[in-house]
């Protein structure tokens, strides 16, 4: 109901700067409501797209976590050497992989891997 109230507000309050002040005082009042609209539009759209990266960037960590746990299993000497398990391995890490292009690629987001992390680390010391 109050949203209601303040758009017949708005509407009304223009009409009414249009009839006493003219036209001109109109379109900026016009313009003001516009802009505000559309800033309020572009917070809300980035507001979105940073809870979808941490989404992104969560499902991407649950992956790696499962990827570890079925290596973990894999070096068991029970399942060494196991294919199916092998195969499990391969298949997580492509998905990892996918996802993490898909981080780079939409959300611009530099992602390191391990193999890096470990060269870095390498030659620092």
């Amino acid at each position: 109901m109050n949203k209601y109230t303040l758009y017949i507000s708005f509407i009304l309050n223009g009409i009414l700067l249009m009839i006493l002040f003219g036209i001109v005082p109109f379109l900026l009042y016009f313009s003001v409501l516009v802009n505000l609209g559309l800033v309020w539009y572009i917070k809300k759209t980035l507001q979105k797209t940073e809870d979808l990266e941490k989404d992104v960037t969560g499902v991407v960590e649950k992956i790696d976590m499962f990827s570890e746990h079925i290596e973990n299993i894999h070096q068991l000497e029970m399942y060494y050497g196991d294919e199916n398990l092998q195969n499990l391995i391969d298949h997580s890490r492509g998905l990892i992989n996918d996802f993490i292009d898909f981080q780079e690629k939409y959300f611009d987001v530099e992602v390191q891997s391990e193999t890096d992390e470990e060269e870095t680390t390498e030659e620092e010391e």
